[in-house]
């Protein structure tokens, strides 16, 4: 009833001034929220690739600006090419998401031992990531959106959300892989470093070979492009974009949506 009391005096009572300066989504309404300033990168990656997937020219961006960044693996990667036994694939892709980061310039991976396809949020999980936020101290986590719809990337969603609860809040940049982003407050101009997005993501044989990441991600990345005005020479340019907020705007996010 006192929730509800709040919600009404917020949207009817106060003035539109008032209501900014107390905005709970303040970054999520806003047009653009500018980015790449932040020194300490954590990328929380449901698979070994989708780092490079959803956020790789970014990355490289940050590691112009003498970012440290950071990569967390949530899953080994094992359900990734059935033309291989498991246990193969795991070593597999540990070696291509390494030979991807030395191409962006990730300095530091981590690799969690969770199951491909098993991702879930347990005690185990949950502490496992707390211990490397408290550890890392990032000031910007990037992280696949709330409505991806894949059950590894929504479960990476859901164990950050507990981790966060009792530490400071963090920027949030949030990519769609599987789902697209219904919408973005940021576009990254990643033009300079599309050359070395495709090598890195064709580091990720093993997955290639099987789905043509490189053009699906391309493809998207040039629309974001024309949609955001980003060119160069003249010409469309390649972008990233995110939907970018604070932690708690994030965990109130996922409140609205029902999680």
């Amino acid at each position: 009833m006192i929730r509800q009391t709040i919600r009404f005096a917020y949207k009817t009572l106060l003035p539109a001034r008032i209501k900014m300066s107390i905005d709970i989504f303040k970054h999520l309404r806003m047009e653009r929220v500018e980015g790449l300033d932040e020194k300490n990168v954590l990328v929380l990656s449901p698979h070994p690739d989708d780092d490079i997937i959803g956020c790789g020219g970014t990355l490289q961006n940050y590691r112009g600006r003498g970012a440290e960044i950071t990569s967390v693996y949530m899953t080994d990667g094992r359900k990734g090419n059935p033309r291989y036994g498991e246990e193969e694939l795991v070593s597999i892709r540990r070696q291509e998401a390494q030979t991807a980061a030395d191409i962006i310039g990730i300095q530091k991976l981590i690799f969690f031992d969770n199951r491909d396809g098993e991702l879930s949020v347990s005690s185990k999980t949950v502490a496992e990531l707390s211990k490397v936020l408290k550890e890392i101290q990032p000031e910007a986590v990037f992280l696949p959106f709330i409505m991806d719809d894949h059950p590894d990337h929504a479960a990476t969603i859901q164990i950050f959300l507990a981790a966060i609860k009792s530490l400071p809040p963090v920027m949030c940049y949030t990519w769609g892989i599987w789902t697209p982003l219904p919408c973005f407050n940021v576009a990254v101009d990643i033009t300079s470093f599309a050359d070395l997005k495709r090598n890195a993501l064709a580091a990720h044989m093993s997955q290639t070979e099987i789905i043509d990441f490189v053009g699906g991600v391309f493809s998207l990345s040039r629309y974001h492009a024309v949609v955001s005005g980003i060119k160069d020479n003249k010409k469309v340019g390649w972008a990233e974009v995110y939907i970018a907020c604070s932690s708690h705007e994030y965990q109130r996010l996922a409140a609205a949506v029902g999680w």
